[in-house]
């Protein structure tokens, strides 16, 4: 279950507000994404994720992932499926622990577009980094209030 107070998100993308950049234009944000127990995962600066302590604090969004949505050798039980996607959460952040960060490209945001590609998440291998801007400021959770 979601948990505020410790910043646990399982199966979420987080957000957090990036200022004075949110305040000219409010889908700028830093993005992570969480594994099965909620831990936050995000790419910081070059080869750098960091896990469990998001660059500006704790998340102030989240959108919840469904673990049921992934292609990514799966399996059929609840355990697999939990497995698999840590697995793959594993391996997009290992795969941008060796990338330079840019604001532009590579950036946070492409880190949870490629989390979700390694996941074949909704049948997809192609998110795009940017849509994830938008995503996580219209139609998701707001986690500064239970």
């Amino acid at each position: 279950p979601i948990d505020y107070k410790t910043n646990r998100f399982p199966f979420c993308i987080v957000w957090q507000p990036f200022p004075p950049l949110t305040w000219i234009l409010p889908m700028i944000g830093h993005t992570g994404i969480c594994d099965s127990h909620g831990v936050v995962y995000d790419f910081q600066g070059p080869y750098c994720v960091i896990e469990d302590c998001m660059m500006l604090g704790r998340a102030t969004r989240y959108i919840p992932l469904d673990p049921d949505q992934i292609g990514a050798s799966s399996g059929s039980n609840v355990a697999e499926r939990w497995k698999a996607w840590d697995a793959c959460i594993k391996q997009g952040c290992d795969d941008y622990r060796e990338k330079v960060h840019c604001l532009l490209y590579p950036n946070c945001n492409h880190h949870v577009a490629h989390c979700l590609n390694c996941l074949e998440y909704n049948g997809s291998k192609r998110s795009g980094g940017w849509s994830w801007c938008t995503a996580t400021t219209a139609g998701c959770g707001d986690s500064s209030s239970p």
